[in-house]
């Protein structure tokens, strides 16, 4: 975990957009990763305890 508590390292990318949030758990090959995904930032309900997700929607998140 992070020190801001939440975790999650890398933002999950479509066409542009940012869907949500993610926590890699274990980069199953090079296309596929297995992940902790919070979709919809600021929506509590919208977690999904582990999803599997193509590598390339996944953006690293920066500090500023």
């Amino acid at each position: 975990m992070s020190s801001e508590g939440n975790g999650f390292t890398h933002y999950v990318v479509w066409n542009e957009v940012v869907l949500g949030e993610a926590r890699i758990i274990e980069k199953c090959n090079e296309w596929i990763s297995l992940a902790f995904i919070k979709l919809g930032i600021g929506r509590p309900d919208a977690v999904s305890d582990h999803a599997f997700v193509e590598n390339h929607l996944l953006i690293l998140k920066t500090p500023n």
